[in-house]
């Protein structure tokens, strides 16, 4: 018991997920569903992700998979009237970046703000939703709808009244995807290439002894 009274609370995360009423309200004719959401002090966040004037496609986790080929979109909500409701979001900063890990090149901008609308934006009831394209001019990731690749897309709010920080990520999946190493991959790959120039020096000590 005193274990399990000293763990921290864990984060209201789920997958797959409608969002709270009133649901997906940018734009018209869009579906509610298929979000990765986490839900805070009253806050809702939610991120998802799908090909370009598609239905949502419904994720694995946090892992949504596309072939190549698809133009593809990300939508995303924060709802600041869940639960008990009328959070402020007054003080709160918004950051959503996108990570392209084929080609290293990370992009980040405010949400928040309707001049990078570029598609539907709508700052009612109290918060703001809108559906981006990845390749959008002010998303600027050269991005190519051919390249196997794998995006990180991350919506974080800082200064949230009680809750501090809330954060919710999604993977997009294009074609075969992007693997990144794992650390111990990469302390393996370090070692290998330590070994190979070990090897190499030895020869050349060997070879120039032989011809002294």
């Amino acid at each position: 018991m005193a274990i399990a009274a000293a763990s921290p609370a864990q984060a209201a995360l789920a997958f797959n997920q409608n969002l709270a009423a009133p649901g997906v309200y940018y734009g018209t004719g869009n579906v509610n569903g298929d979000f990765t959401v986490d839900t805070e002090s009253g806050v809702e966040v939610g991120l998802r992700a799908h090909i370009y004037q598609q239905i949502p496609t419904a994720p694995n986790g946090e892992l949504y998979t596309f072939a190549l080929g698809n133009v593809l979109s990300f939508d995303y909500s924060v709802n600041p009237d869940v639960g008990d409701g009328n959070a402020s979001l007054a003080n709160v900063t918004a950051l959503l970046t996108i990570t392209d890990l084929a080609n290293g090149v990370v992009r980040s901008f405010d949400p928040s703000l309707a001049i990078l609308g570029n598609a539907h934006n709508a700052n009612a009831p109290g918060g703001y939703q809108n559906s981006e394209r990845l390749s959008f001019s002010f998303v600027d990731l050269s991005y190519n709808v051919n390249q196997n690749n794998t995006f990180d897309v991350n919506l974080t709010l800082t200064k949230v009244p009680t809750a501090g920080t809330i954060s919710v990520t999604e993977v997009i999946r294009q074609g075969s995807g992007f693997a990144v190493p794992e650390p111990s991959s990469w302390a393996l790959m370090i070692l290998g290439l330590g070994g190979v120039g070990a090897v190499v020096r030895r020869t050349r000590k060997v070879s120039a002894a032989a011809t002294a």
